[in-house]
């Protein structure tokens, strides 16, 4: 690691994907000890519902239900140098959707879908991107202390029939040009953020499975179409992911790499 004359205090918030992050704090800990990271998450739609004010994230009901390793009731922000945000999806779902069921009128491919020029699917994502764009600076301004990190692309697992099926993403899997598209989303996605004065660090490529899909082995234990239907989960991602991608982000935004001999998997927290 590259020495520092100073501790950055990071903080990890967003929704339930902050716990891929939570399950590898003891490797990040021992990796990273100039680094003081705190962890602070809340379910799905309490997260994107929850309330900044003056600094402050907190639940919009007192009562509001807490993932379970959640410790306290809000997170002042104010501490913190490095504030890496978790679990946008950029219209992700809609994305798939329009791009597996129209045919695209430069492109070769035909299916008897609906026809859409290249040049009106471009619009549409980027008007779909900037929305996002737009609702995060409206909620939390635009620093440069963040760091937004889009939640994970689903397991590859997810297009095989079962429990918590992706069905637009199995369906774009059959479409020959979902590669050339998903690059320009994402690119559509660093333009609109970069314009916003924001920066959006994507998934890293040595993580995913192709378009739009992550590699099975950062499955949580215990997820997949073998366990009960409630415990079956393609989206959420073990501790191996979680330590991959902070070490990405840590060189991308501090110029840091970890310090000796990485903890093994077996070692990796899993509560």
């Amino acid at each position: 690691m590259t020495k520092t004359d100073f501790t950055h205090k990071v903080l990890i918030v967003g929704s339930s994907h902050t716990g891929a992050f939570y399950t590898a704090r003891e490797r990040i800990k021992a990796g990273f000890p100039d680094l003081e990271v705190s962890y602070f998450g809340m379910p799905g739609r309490i997260y994107s519902e929850a309330l900044f004010e003056d600094g402050i994230l907190r639940p919009a009901e007192p009562s509001a239900r807490q993932l379970a390793w959640v410790d306290r009731r809000e997170i002042d922000f104010a501490p913190f140098s490095l504030i890496i945000q978790v679990g946008e999806r950029f219209t992700l779902n809609h994305v798939m959707r329009l791009m597996a069921f129209h045919d695209v009128l430069e492109d070769d491919e035909r299916s008897g879908r609906a026809p859409m020029s290249s040049a009106a699917l471009a619009a549409f994502l980027t008007g779909m991107v900037q929305t996002r764009v737009d609702h995060i600076v409206t909620r939390f301004g635009a620093e440069e202390r963040y760091c937004i990190l889009p939640a994970p692309y689903p397991l590859a697992r997810s297009t095989s029939p079962g429990p918590k099926h992706e069905y637009g993403l199995t369906a774009l899997s059959q479409r020959g040009f979902a590669d050339k598209w998903m690059t320009r989303y994402e690119e559509i996605i660093s333009e609109r953020m970069q314009a916003a004065g924001l920066d959006v660090f994507l998934q890293p490529h040595e993580t995913r499975a192709g378009q739009f899909m992550t590699q099975d082995r950062y499955a949580r234990p215990g997820t997949d179409i073998t366990a009960p239907e409630g415990q079956v989960d393609h989206r959420h991602m073990n501790s191996d992911y979680g330590w991959q991608v902070f070490c990405a982000i840590a060189e991308h935004r501090l110029g840091l790499t970890p310090e000796g001999a990485a903890l093994s998997p077996q070692q990796h927290m899993t509560g």
